[in-house]
This record gives structure tokens, sequence and C-alpha cells, in this order.
């Protein structure tokens, strides 16, 4: 694995534990608007858009707020939570730490805006391990699609051969795997697949970074 000499980190779920936040957005949106959550609310709303959300919170919880203005709400919290709260995953600075000594090129590529994540990275004392951040809005498509990676990869000034992708996430594992990338699939108690089948899809699975710092890998 001595050959790979490019690193692509996925950003939430891979080497931040962040996922909790978006799974709770609408739990912690209704608590800070001082309103009973029900039940079922994750249940409910897992598969909604932001938009979907505020209609379901106006209709069935009677806020009056325009849907506009409950986005809004909602972009705040999560715009605090990076910018105050997400911490790292174990062993991540370590390994970053691990792998500038090695020379390795990294970068994040990430579907939260740019400033978002510089503004969490930095505050965990982490951003200078990467070049750059890409984010899907620049390429104008999520990681079902290969053009994030392609873009981290121009500006890598890379190939595929020598680029290893992190990710938790089974779709983008998927993705990179197919576009020809060799791919590392990271833990994380949120994911969408259950773990057999994302071990399935990439070339390597690990339950933490401390794996690969405890076998002085990449």
């Amino acid at each position: 694995m001595r050959k790979y000499r490019h690193a692509i980190f996925d950003m939430d779920g891979t080497i931040m534990d962040s996922m909790p936040v978006w799974k709770n957005l609408g739990k912690d949106y209704l608590i800070k608007k001082g309103i009973k959550v029900p039940e079922n609310l994750n249940e409910v709303i897992s598969a909604m858009s932001m938009t979907e959300s505020a209609n379901y919170f106006r209709k069935e919880l009677k806020i009056m707020d325009y849907p506009e203005q409950i986005i809004s709400d909602m972009n705040q919290l999560i715009r605090d939570k990076y910018r105050y709260e997400i911490p790292l995953k174990p062993y991540v600075k370590e390994y970053l730490s691990y792998l500038q000594k090695n020379n390795i090129i990294m970068c994040v590529a990430t579907a939260t805006p740019v400033q978002l994540a510089e503004l969490a990275l930095k505050r965990l004392e982490v951003l200078q391990y990467f070049s750059f951040i890409v984010c899907c809005d620049e390429v104008g498509s999520g990681k079902s699609k290969p053009d994030i990676y392609y873009l981290a990869l121009k500006k890598m000034k890379a190939s595929i051969t020598d680029t290893i992708v992190y990710e938790d996430a089974d779709y983008a594992i998927r993705t990179a795997k197919n576009a020809g990338f060799y791919t590392i699939g990271v833990y994380d108690e949120y994911a969408c697949k259950p773990k057999k089948e994302i071990q399935l899809l990439c070339d390597r699975y690990i339950d933490s970074f401390e794996c690969l710092l405890e076998l002085g890998d990449l």
C-alpha cells in the first residue's frame, strides 16, 4: 500500500462524529422552540427534506413560522453545532499526523458547505493537515456521482491509482470504488446500511483509525 501518495477524506461520519447532529436536528429544533417532541419524530422525518420537515412541523405541530424561517432556524442550529460542538472521531488527529509525516497529500471531499467544514476542522485543530476542501456544491452533484472525487484529483494533481478514498456511506464507497479508487470504509454508528453490507463494498474496512495506526499502514 506504500504506492498510495494521496488521500481523499469524507468528513461527516468518517473523520467527524457529526451524524447525530443531522439525526437529531428535528428534535433539537423542537426543544429549542419549547415544543414537546413526538416519540416517533425521527422515524417520521428521517426521509424528509428540510422543506418537507418544515411543512410537517407547521401542519402537525402547529408551528406558525413560515417554512423559510423554520429552515433558517434549523440551519443556524447546524452552524452552531459545527462551530462549537461536533467532535473528531477517535484517533483521527493521530492518523492524519502519521500520514503527513509520511508525505501523504490529503484533502477533504464533503457535502457540507466549505465554510462550515473549515470552521469545524480549524476548531478541531486538523485543518492544517489538508491541502484543500472540496464540496459537492462545487460540482453540482452528490456522491452518487464521482465528480467530487475527480475534482479532488485534479486539484491534487494526482491519479486514481495512487489515491485512497475514505468514506463511511455505502453509496459513496460504491461510487468511488466503481470509479477505480482504492476505498477504505469507516464504521459509523449512524450508517444507513448494515456494517456487513458496507464491508462487502470497500477494499478495506476499519472500525476505528486506531486499526491503521497499530498496523503502521495507510
